[in-house]
């Protein structure tokens, strides 16, 4: 088994494998009886711990510090984490099979590019594959007339219904080190492609306030010009005549929408519980969905803060798969020379 690394800068490692756990290649101490689980543990608790102390240390120098997270982030949460594609691709055989014969039924080139990506198991292009086959043919539906991509897409939506889990303090953990500044300082913001509310249960659970562009009132409405509120001290405020921020409170901007999101009318409205939650499913019809609204004004709040004089973006759990978010990056990294990138990458190989 080669070492799994954990963490890997050019002077620090931390990694481990089925006989050690190591810090600089080097093997650590263990105790008689140890496996490759305590191994892993030892190492996972050594990396956070460097982590933490690494993002403490980078964001006291910047005026602005932005997260970016995606599914990777909601992996790590006891027996209810997050899937991977694969996982979901396995998970869903029944519809994916009932839709994958009709395909197959095609002849030709459709024919061959429907069978390379079942067998690829990519469930972004099997929905993106699916999608131009409806718009030439029509809705491909099962015996009862249902949708089948619509059954596909609501057990995709359902998947992302996580509850935190009592032995998960990585999103909490996280949020209070990133959040460690002077109230005075611009807020964090927190950009993720994730529709799960991990986060939002973690920064609930620490009696953070959330900035999320919905309304403070019920029912929670959404509307751009709420990321432009903030909460002071009142009192503070007109003793010091100057404002004075209240701590805990982190900005909260979801790019592919929410599970806790559902549209009505012309409204965006956030609700415990939704039957046709508002995101955008994985499908290359994402690019063009992300000019709508709400998804555009929160990819316009990203690329003005990428723009900024002084901002650290931390990236985290992000395979750089959507080109959208891909390209605002590369352009930070190209156009603006007080832009700094931290991409934290769990479990790499050596």
């Amino acid at each position: 088994m080669d070492k799994i690394y954990l963490y890997k800068t050019a002077v620090k490692s931390v990694s481990y494998d089925e006989t050690h756990w190591y810090i600089n290649d080097e093997p650590q101490p263990q105790n008689d009886g140890d496996g490759i689980a305590e191994f892993k543990s030892n190492a996972r608790a050594e990396s956070f711990r460097i982590i933490a102390n690494d993002i403490i240390r980078y964001t006291s120098h910047f005026k602005n510090v932005a997260v970016l997270t995606a599914a990777g982030t909601s992996m790590e949460n006891g027996e209810n984490g997050g899937k991977t594609r694969t996982e979901l691709w396995d998970s869903y055989k029944e519809e994916i099979e009932a839709i994958g014969n009709v395909l197959m039924a095609t002849e030709g080139c459709l024919k061959e590019k429907c069978s390379s990506i079942i067998q690829s198991k990519n469930i972004e292009d099997f929905l993106s594959f699916t999608i131009l086959y409806e718009k030439l043919n029509g809705e491909i539906k099962d015996k009862n007339g249902d949708s089948l991509r619509n059954k596909l897409e609501k057990k995709i939506a359902d998947a992302c219904r996580l509850k935190l889990d009592v032995t998960n303090k990585h999103h909490q953990d996280f949020i209070r080190k990133v959040t460690a500044r002077k109230p005075s300082e611009p807020r964090v913001q927190l950009y993720t492609t994730n529709y799960d509310t991990l986060f939002e249960q973690a920064a609930q659970k620490m009696n953070f306030t959330i900035i999320d562009g919905f309304s403070f009132s019920y029912p929670r409405i959404f509307n751009g010009a709420n990321f432009n509120h903030d909460i002071v001290f009142r009192e503070h405020t007109r003793v010091k005549q100057e404002e004075s921020f209240i701590p805990n409170v982190i900005q909260l901007f979801k790019l592919h929408g929410s599970i806790d999101w559902e549209k009505a009318g012309d409204n965006i409205y956030q609700k415990e519980s939704t039957e046709h939650p508002c995101i955008i499913y994985p499908a290359s019809e994402k690019y063009e969905s992300s000019y709508e609204q709400p998804y555009f004004e929160m990819m316009s709040h990203l690329q003005t803060t990428l723009r900024k004089e002084g901002t650290l973006l931390i990236v985290a759990g992000f395979g750089f798969q959507d080109k959208h978010i891909q390209n605002a990056i590369k352009e930070a990294v190209f156009q603006n020379p007080n832009f700094h990138l931290l991409i934290v990458c769990y479990g790499t190989k050596k």
